[in-house]
């Protein structure tokens, strides 16, 4: 089992993030010193790593690497307990956005957005369980209205 290094990871970071500079652009300049910075559609399991990855393509030449780790580490325990609270799976597909910024050379990020795709199948078995629900209810409230004289 490989062991989790910070500085080869941090450096495999930055060279990803140099590539999604130059493929993918995951950010965008909302107004000065604001920006929005994306995963893109990303397996859930994997949206740290994403989101790590952009955060160093957008303020690697203007914030200190460790801010970037800081904020991030931050930034990835807020959003992995909100995918909990909404019971997304790991293998679940998401779609995450956050507003960034740089404040007294900090960096600080806003409230993600998070958006989860769920399959069509899924959907559907949700939308007849829920139908199921509501014709029981309505079965049981037409037979207390018939008891009422």
């Amino acid at each position: 089992m490989a062991t989790w290094k910070l500085e080869e990871n941090i450096q495999r970071d930055m060279e990803k993030a140099q590539e999604n500079i130059e493929l993918y652009g995951g950010h965008l300049l909302k107004e000065p010193n604001r920006y929005e910075i994306r995963t893109g559609v990303v397996v859930a399991a994997r949206f740290a790593d994403k989101l790590r990855r952009t955060a160093f393509a957008v303020f690697g030449g203007v914030v200190p690497r460790e801010e970037i780790v800081r904020a991030t580490s931050e930034l990835n325990k807020k959003i992995y307990e909100k995918l909990i609270s909404m019971g997304v799976g790991k293998l679940d597909i998401v779609r995450i956005s956050v507003e960034a910024s740089i404040e007294g050379g900090k960096l600080a990020f806003g409230e993600p957005k998070i958006e989860w795709f769920v399959p069509y199948s899924e959907l559907q078995r949700r939308v007849e369980d829920c139908e199921k629900k509501v014709a029981e209810i309505r079965k049981k409230i037409e037979a207390l209205l018939q008891e009422i004289p």
